[in-house]
């Protein structure tokens, strides 16, 4: 497979220290909130990752963290803290605000059909003491791997303290900005930390390992105890500590949004030279933005946020959506606006219509079409080429080859797309009410007297009945909104 590097900048094979197996970190959300439909982006991504390396016969090993403390807004050292601020404003406690979003993160990830990071199917009523047991890992319950990890870099003289905090020193690192190739200098200047926070600080690039419970953090909720002090881990420490405890010193790949790139990874990899004196990381990968109407990022932090329940509150099926999210490679910047979602649904049904026809025409079980399923495979090793896959399946439905084999091969690929082809195509066939039906032949018929007021006039009649129309070159087919 090949998959495009930010380090190398460019596209490279990539290959796992162990044979037939990778290790994959995915940075995962902070429960403070619902997720935004941004975040869903990324995690479609790294979840058709996932099982595009399953589907080629590799063992996965992966983790994504939940981070429930230490997430300072505008991801600064001085910000507020993410999950404690909103504990305030709803009046509970961090942790049950913790809780409350993660299980929120569970009913997201089932309703969209993400796998777990161990590769289940999501039980959002699980019981979120066995969140590791998924693969999920918390913060907060890595309290003591962090202060071992911090102690390493304390010991490989990478950290120096102050009356505040206990700093990493970026100018020991050579190559800090190797992520950016943005001078130290560069950086100063672009700083955005307001000036004198903390004065003993050296270097404005340098970040907080450990945060005491001083000053404006002298009351915050979640605290303990460490070799500086009373206080609470930085950010940035917490995803090093989580991912080398769980997948070792060094693993393959580490996935994340572009927003990581200036400074959360290339912290990150800092601690992690600090503390073993190499990088842990190969291949670090990551997903653009998803934009609304205005191209302004779509994130809870800037006010710009849609969660799934407001996009399903459009009339839009999950699978709509994730159709539009697997069709769009995770390098490129998408549009997300109802026109594109639309386009979506179209596909997705259209599709669908034309896999119930070669179902009406199967009398019996098929097999997979191996030339077809090379093809597939070659576009996911393509840096997960989805749009040239779904390709693949639109050549093979046009071929002459029997309907059963075409249906099962469709159905092996959705093992990788996760659209749930099988169980939309089998299930049972809705009774349309007649006046549906009689709207639907009426907008044919505006439609092929070229009357197109007319009949977007009659489609939209026909969805706010709670149908959608989609028109095929055989006529049309209507399913249940």
């Amino acid at each position: 497979m090949k998959l495009y590097n930010t380090l190398d900048k460019k596209v490279v094979d990539i290959k796992p220290l162990k044979e037939g197996r990778f290790s994959i970190y995915n940075c995962g959300p902070t429960v403070y909130f619902r997720m935004h439909i941004g975040n869903i982006r990324a995690y479609v991504d790294w979840d058709v990752l996932y099982r595009a390396l399953k589907y080629m016969g590799y063992e996965v090993d992966r983790i994504m963290n939940l981070t429930d403390v230490g997430h300072m807004t505008a991801d600064e050292d001085f910000g507020e803290d993410k999950v404690e601020t909103q504990a305030q404003k709803e009046g509970k406690d961090p942790l049950n605000i913790s809780n409350e979003y993660i299980r929120t993160v569970l009913e997201d990830f089932s309703t969209m059909n993400i796998l777990s990071p161990k590769g289940n199917k999501v039980d959002p009523n699980m019981d979120l003491s066995k969140l590791e047991e998924e693969g999920w890992t918390r913060a907060t319950s890595y309290i003591d791997q962090i202060i071992s990890m911090i102690k390493k870099m304390k010991e490989n003289g990478y950290t120096y303290e102050t009356k505040q905090a206990l700093y990493f020193d970026v100018t020991k690192l050579d190559d800090y900005n190797i992520f950016t190739n943005q001078s130290l200098e560069e950086k100063q200047e672009g700083v955005r930390e307001e000036v004198g926070v903390d004065p003993e600080k050296k270097h404005p690039a340098d970040f907080v390992l450990w945060m005491k419970r001083v000053g404006k953090y002298e009351n915050h909720m979640m605290h303990w105890e460490s070799p500086w002090g009373d206080g609470f881990p930085g950010w940035h420490i917490e995803c090093s500590a989580m991912s080398t405890s769980v997948l070792g010193e060094k693993f393959d790949i580490h996935t994340g949004g572009i927003d990581h790139i200036s400074v959360h990874h290339p912290n990150e990899r800092a601690q992690n030279i600090g503390a073993f004196g190499h990088p842990s990381v190969q291949y670090w990968v990551h997903n653009d933005f998803l934009t609304g109407v205005e191209d302004i990022k779509i994130s809870k932090s800037s006010g710009k946020g849609a969660n799934l329940s407001d996009a399903l509150s459009l009339g839009f099926d999950p699978m709509d959506i994730r159709y539009l999210f697997v069709s769009v490679n995770y390098r490129v910047q998408l549009k997300y606006t109802k026109e594109s979602l639309e386009g979506a649904r179209n596909a997705r049904l259209s599709l669908i219509s034309k896999l119930k026809a070669l179902y009406k025409q199967s009398s019996e079980e098929g097999n997979i079409l191996e030339d077809y399923k090379q093809k597939f495979i070659d576009e996911l090793n393509n840096n997960l080429n989805i749009s040239g896959a779904l390709g693949v399946i639109s050549e093979m439905i046009k071929s002459d080859e029997k309907p059963q084999d075409i249906l099962t091969t469709v159905y092996d690929f959705d093992r990788v797309l996760g659209l749930n082809l099988k169980e939309e195509v089998e299930k049972k066939e809705l009774d349309i009410p007649e006046e549906v039906l009689k709207l639907a032949n009426e907008r044919i018929e505006a439609r092929n007297s070229k009357n197109y007021e007319e009949a977007d006039r009659k489609r939209d009649e026909i969805e706010n009945m709670g149908y959608h129309m989609i028109d095929t070159k055989d006529g049309y087919t209507i399913e249940k909104k």
